[in-house]
């Protein structure tokens, strides 16, 4: 039997979900929206579409999150995915298929995702059926819904990121009064994004609130950061921007201005931008070091 015949057909899997009411709302930034998604799932696991910003175009980051009836997030399972565009009343087209890898950052024990890359060829309710295999058990087909956007609301990969005049600082107690992080580590303040696309070299900017996360895929975000800085060095800038005005939330939930420059529906992101200012790769919710590199170092001569 070969992998395609574990995939259900596509009037079947209309058959489960009304796709066509499928769209959700995107999440505000500083609640990633893990837990607003319509959950599928068995007795044996549940599934999770945490991505909030999927769109019309190649080489898509796919994230799904498998949950045990335990609440525990499982990591040892073999998923592998198909895709289906909703074309109208009980129809439905196979457009692709994929595998995935598990990947969690060092530090973020259980706190792991499901991902592979696909390919959207048009806006609208899509579906996937996830095929499960964990050991020891039965396999289990779980199917999800999703809307892919016809335009991303983050900067799309190839185009210009916005010049955002981020907040600067050169010392600790500086940084802290904007900035959630602790200990604030200066050599992540020391240009805006502004300032950076100015010097041309490869640029990795993430967006995050590391003292007030609470999704169930916050992980040490900056670490990661941190570690690609000490690999490569000057070969790259490395920038980190707090989500909330004054580095916490306030009643209002005030965001800094370049996370509404940037489109964020969701926090945390990693963003890879090239020596020209475009956008070369992105990264949303769970930030693998290994899975970053692979965008990154093709830009170094």
């Amino acid at each position: 039997m070969n992998r395609s015949s574990t995939f259900p057909s596509a009037i079947f899997f209309l058959s489960v979900l009304m796709l066509a009411s499928c769209s959700q709302p995107s999440a505000p930034p500083g609640d990633t929206g893990i837990l607003q998604q319509q959950p599928s799932g068995s007795e044996n696991v549940t599934g999770l579409l945490p991505s909030t910003d999927l769109s019309v175009g190649r080489n898509q980051r796919f994230l799904l999150v498998l949950v045990a009836p335990d609440n525990s997030l499982v990591s040892n399972a073999t998923v592998d995915l198909a895709f289906f565009k909703v074309t109208g009343a009980n129809q439905a087209q196979l457009r692709g298929q994929a595998s995935t890898r598990y990947l969690e950052a060092p530090g973020a024990t259980g706190r792991g995702a499901y991902v592979a890359r696909a390919d959207f060829d048009e806006a609208g309710p899509w579906g996937v059926a996830a095929h499960v295999t964990e050991p020891g058990k039965p396999s289990t087909e779980l199917r999800l819904s999703f809307e892919v956007k016809e335009k991303s609301s983050t900067p799309s990969v190839g185009a210009p990121v916005p010049a955002s005049r981020t907040l600067t600082g050169t010392t600790p107690a500086e940084i802290e009064k904007f900035s959630s992080a602790r200990p604030a580590d200066p050599g992540l303040y020391r240009l805006s994004i502004a300032d950076a696309i100015q010097e041309r070299k490869p640029l990795v900017v993430v967006f995050a609130t590391p003292g007030f996360c609470t999704s169930r895929l916050c992980g040490p975000s900056l670490e990661a950061l941190q570690s690609l800085r000490n690999q490569y060095q000057d070969r790259a800038n490395y920038i980190h921007v707090e989500i909330y005005q004054d580095g916490r939330p306030n009643a209002s939930m005030d965001v800094v201005p370049a996370v509404r420059e940037w489109g964020l529906p969701s926090e945390p992101w990693l963003f890879v931008v090239g020596p020209d200012g475009r956008l070369v790769d992105k990264f949303e919710g769970s930030i693998v070091t290994e899975e970053v590199k692979q965008s990154l170092e093709p830009l170094f001569p």
